[in-house]
This record gives structure tokens, sequence and C-alpha cells, in this order.
């Protein structure tokens, strides 16, 4: 299972991020390109995120120059994938983009819209936000006998006070794999095909990269039954390849879970007539996924 987005509710933690994102573009004050107040930076953000809409696929969390999650994902990638696109539009040229980073550079040191999405995501305080249908999921099924895995992106450390936090016994607490590295894509890209003619696409088509070798290492070492991830590209395209190459046959499944914030045409992927990942089952509740 991953952590971000199964155990938890990640949405206000990425409304924190973009709000520390947004802050420090209006800190710098530039009345030049007419972003000097709330107003202003609110109104571009919003014309940004309807550009980028146009090109959900095109932008997001990048590793070894390669998208590995697609923009708006999760609430989290979302803020990633703005910066992306901010990044995209400084090196065209863009006014605006080009004038926060001169600021960033000169009062924080940040050379890249990137970097900044990574502070802000590093500044985060706020307790997670517990989703109390996971707990009882996962108390269920280790009395059932089932072994559960958590294996996220996030430290161990994190994961393990979440759950002295929200009161996961002993006999009844998930096992934790962290530092993860689902989002670190490999020297060798390696993709399914997930849509056909889609617009905007390179060649019209959409491709997810399955090429994650940590993950993978990980994945062949704990041999899971099934998987249970939110965020499509980072949790699910490379057990749909390990599974369609025999390495792992995830006979109890590979589920998708279906959140507010969950991309529709993601779910149109996944669940819509003539589907390429038959493999995979959207939910949206826990009492979805068996326990066998």
């Amino acid at each position: 299972m991953d952590f971000d987005g199964v155990y938890t509710d990640p949405t206000e933690e990425g409304e924190a991020c973009s709000k520390y994102f947004q802050d420090k573009i209006l800190a710098c004050g530039l009345k030049n390109v007419g972003l000097d107040t709330v107003e202003s930076v609110d109104s571009w953000m919003g014309e940004l995120r309807a550009r980028q809409a146009t090109r959900p696929f095109s932008f997001g969390w990048r590793s070894e120059g390669r998208v590995s999650a697609f923009t708006f994902e999760d609430p989290f990638i979302r803020n990633i994938g703005l910066a992306d696109f901010l990044d995209y539009l400084a090196a065209e040229g863009d006014k605006k983009a080009k004038a926060i980073l001169t600021c960033l550079k000169a009062s924080d040191q940040i050379s890249s819209f990137g970097e900044l999405s990574e502070k802000a995501f590093l500044q985060l305080k706020m307790k997670k936000r517990a989703d109390p249908g996971a707990k009882k999921w996962v108390e269920d099924a280790i009395q059932k006998g089932h072994e559960v895995i958590i294996v996220s992106n996030s430290a161990s450390e994190k994961i393990e006070e979440f759950l002295d936090q929200n009161h996961f016994a002993a006999d009844a607490r998930p096992k934790v794999r962290g530092g993860a590295r689902k989002f670190g894509l490999g020297k060798n890209p390696r993709p399914i095909l997930l849509a056909k003619d889609m617009d905007g696409q390179k060649n019209g088509d959409l491709n997810a990269d399955t090429d994650r070798p940590t993950y993978e290492a990980a994945l062949l070492e704990l041999q899971p039954d099934a998987i249970i991830g939110d965020v499509f590209c980072l949790d699910l395209t490379l057990p749909i390849h390990l599974k369609r190459t025999g390495k792992l046959p995830f006979k109890g499944g590979i589920f998708y879970f279906h959140r507010d914030y969950t991309p529709p045409t993601m779910v149109e992927i996944v669940t819509g007539r003539g589907t390429l990942v038959p493999e995979v089952t959207m939910v949206r509740e826990w009492g979805q996924v068996p326990l066998q």
C-alpha cells in the first residue's frame, strides 16, 4: 500500500504547499510585471493552471528529465507540476516567470520553480489528516492473516510516527518500507501505452514510464500479492509492467483509489470502454477492496 493519499487525505497539505509557493511570489512585489497584489497573483495563478490544463500530460514531477507523474495526479504533484510548467515558461522567455526567478535567486538563492516547490513541501509542519477507513481495513486484513506493508516515498520514521499518533496496535500494525523513490526514473525509458490519440501528445499517444529501479527492487523483494495506490503513475504503472512480464502475478489485484482530487482523465483511462490497462481496478470505498 501507498501512504499519502491511502492512509491520509493530503488535500490540506497540498493547499499549504500552494499557499507557500504563491506567498513567495507575492513577496517579490513585482509591480513592473503586474504581480504586486494578492488579487494579481491569484489571477495569474488561475490563468497558469487553465493554460496548463490544456497540456496535463506534458508537465509534472520530473526525474531524469522525463515526466514521472503527471500534473494534477495528487495535491502535491499539482504544485510540482505548476512549478515544472513555470520553469518551461521561464526557459521560453516569459517575462513574469523570469522576473520572479531573478527575485527568488536574490532573496532565497532559489534558481528554479522546481526548487521553490520542493521548499514548499519541506516546510510543511501540519499534522496529517488520517483516513479512518484505512485503519479499519488494515486491522481487518491483519486479523484475517494478511501481511500489510506500506511502501512509500516518505521516510519510514515519519510513517511510524503517524502510526503511533493514530493508535495502530502492535498486533494490527502494518510494516513500513520508506524511501521507495517511486518517482525516481532510471536511465532507460520503459513506457507503457495508456491511451491512443490523445490531443496535444507527441504522436497522439499517451505513455507512462515504468523504469523505476528503486521501487522495482522493493517490489521484487517484498513479492506483494496486491497493490493499493492513489497516484497512477507513481504507484501502479510499474506493477502493471511487472504483471504483464510475469515477474509478479498480483493475483490479489492492482487497485487505484479514486479520491476527490483524482484527475477525471485518469478515471476515464482506467475505467472507460476500451481501457488499455485492464489490470487495474478503480475503487472509491475501502469495502470495494476485497479481503480473501
